[in-house]
């Protein structure tokens, strides 16, 4: 079902779907247009039909002596058109009003109008069930005599069957061209979808260049702006690793100085300063090596990762404990993602006494949760608390030891398993930071 509604929603689905309805609709309108002009060039060849057949019957009967007339109508007759004479019967009056039968009378006096306007025709039930109806007709004759005639009824009863058959084998032969023509000319399409999304993933992916001339000028496009994309980030990502990691030289010269500051608190706060700086510089080049990260998934105990940051929190004096099973397997980097939990449970302890760390395992998901009892954010900053170097107001600023960049890093890494980093205040205080991630297995 999933997969159908994907397939509605693509151009692919969409454009097959307009050919279709067209092919369907042509193909009605072609039907009904043959049926049409089919019935009326038999309506038309009929009347013809029957009005030289009664302009000649009336002249060859009229040609003969009374009692000779009836033998001469019989004469006349045939098998399909039955013609009659009779002397003294009246007109059988005015003619059915089927709608048919009028055009039929009109046409009939069109052509031949000297038959009369007392041209009277019906459709009388067959003889056999199995037979159409006949049409039977009269018209008065000069003398007062009555001219009859009756004929097996074929206007507008033209057999269309083969040639409708033909023509819908030709629609459904055309259809299926037509939807694999489309599958053929949207592949290129598939494959650049393909292509791009694992674009920006830290090495350049070539994009195919096949297909129609827009999807290759598409895929060149991409590819040159992926070369640029790269070469400007590994300019930026060389920089910025190049001057934090030039800057550990004097922060550790600056540490041995510090000895020889006479004043404690003055030494304290110099050290609490370095320390902050190396917190940054570690952080920074953290964030720095997400962008090329060799690491590769394999299936992982998440409940075992959060078990030993809560044993590890534990023993450094921190409030963290884990409420959840032993054993919750996630096919992830182990080391990014530990590094993403970490962050948020070293987030929680900066900003609040305690945390409470939840793993909840869901169909396809396997649901962290990482409490604490801190102030919470602002709900007009949680989304922009995502965006590297960026600290709040209040209690999250730099007095906290934050450098701007643990949620930074941890969304990324968790969104590189496919999973979903969200945060909310919870109603009882504090700030809830959730994680999905796909469980093993459960990836589309």
């Amino acid at each position: 079902m999933r997969g159908m509604i994907g397939l509605a929603r693509s151009l692919e689905g969409r454009t097959v779907a307009v050919l279709l309805v067209a092919v369907l609709v042509v193909h009605a309108g072609a039907l009904m247009l043959y049926r049409r002009s089919a019935a009326a060039a038999a309506d038309e060849a009929f009347a013809s039909e029957i009005a030289r057949q009664l302009v000649l019957a009336r002249e060859a009967v009229l040609r003969r002596p009374p009692g000779d007339r009836a033998t001469e109508a019989r004469a006349l007759s045939s098998n399909h058109f039955e013609i009659g004479w009779d002397p003294s019967a009246p007109s059988s009056g005015a003619p059915t009003s089927t709608p048919a039968l009028r055009h039929l009378r009109d046409r009939l006096l069109a052509l031949e109008p000297t038959l009369g306007p007392e041209l009277s025709l019906i459709l009388e039930a067959p003889d056999e069930p199995l037979h159409r109806q006949d049409l039977r007709g009269s018209f008065p004759l000069p003398d007062g005599s009555l001219l009859t005639f009756r004929s097996a009824h074929a206007p507008s009863l033209v057999d269309a069957a083969p040639w409708a058959s033909l023509a819908t084998a030709m629609a459904i032969l055309v259809g299926a061209a037509a939807v694999a023509l489309m599958h053929w000319i949207a592949g290129p399409l598939r494959g650049l979808t393909h292509a791009t999304g694992l674009i920006g993933h830290g090495t350049v992916v070539r994009v195919p260049e096949i297909g129609p001339d827009e999807t290759r000028e598409i895929g060149r496009a991409l590819n040159a702006m992926q070369e640029r994309i790269h070469r400007l980030v590994g300019e930026r990502t060389q920089a910025l690793a190049a001057v934090s990691h030039d800057l550990r030289t004097p922060i550790a010269r600056l540490r041995l100085r510090i000895d020889r500051v006479e004043d404690e608190g003055e030494r304290r706060a110099m050290a609490s300063d370095l320390d902050e700086m190396q917190s940054m510089i570690d952080a920074t080049l953290s964030y720095l090596r997400g962008d090329t990260d060799p690491e590769v998934q394999q299936v992982t105990n998440v409940a075992s990762l959060l078990m030993s940051i809560a044993d590890a929190s534990t023993d450094a004096g921190r409030d963290v404990e884990y409420r959840g099973p032993g054993r919750a397997l996630a096919t992830v980097r182990p080391v990014g993602i530990r590094r993403a939990l970490e962050n948020l449970v070293d987030n929680g302890v900066r900003y609040g006494a305690r945390v409470r760390i939840g793993l909840e395992m869901e169909e396809a998901a396997l649901v962290v949760r990482v409490d604490d009892d801190g102030p919470g954010i602002p709900p007009a900053d949680i989304t922009r608390v995502f965006e590297p170097f960026t600290r709040l107001e209040g209690s999250r600023n730099r007095n906290t030891g934050g450098t701007g960049l643990g949620l930074t890093i941890a969304k990324r890494a968790i969104e590189a398993e496919d999973g979903v980093l969200s945060l909310d205040n919870r109603p009882e205080g504090g700030l809830r930071a959730e994680v999905r991630l796909p469980r093993a297995g459960s990836r589309s």
